[in-house]
C-alpha cells in the first residue's frame, strides 16, 4: 500500500465546524444553509432529514449561511 492510499489520521480527528446560535447558545441544532441553482434529489433528502437547509438560487454578500432548527434563526458565522 502506498502512503497516499492510506486514510488520513488528521481527517478522523477533526469534527465539522458548527457555530453557536446567538439565541439558543448551543450548536447542537445548527445546520448549514446551501445556496445554488440546481437542487438535486440528494439535497432534498438531506433537507428532509434536517442535515441542511436550502437557501435559494443566489446568495448575496450578507446572506446568512447557518440556520438553527431549534429557534429558527438564520445567521452569519
Amino acid at each position: 500500500m502506498f502512503p497516499w492510499e492510506e486514510p488520513s489520521k488528521r481527517n478522523n480527528r477533526r469534527k465539522s465546524f458548527r457555530p453557536r446560535c446567538k439565541e439558543c447558545r448551543t450548536n447542537k441544532f445548527v445546520v448549514p444553509i446551501v445556496y445554488g441553482f440546481e437542487v438535486s434529489e440528494e439535497l432534498l433528502e438531506k433537507e428532509k432529514l434536517g442535515e441542511i437547509k436550502i437557501g435559494g438560487v443566489s446568495r448575496s454578500v450578507d446572506a446568512p449561511n447557518w440556520f438553527c432548527k431549534n429557534c429558527g434563526r438564520e445567521f452569519l458565522r
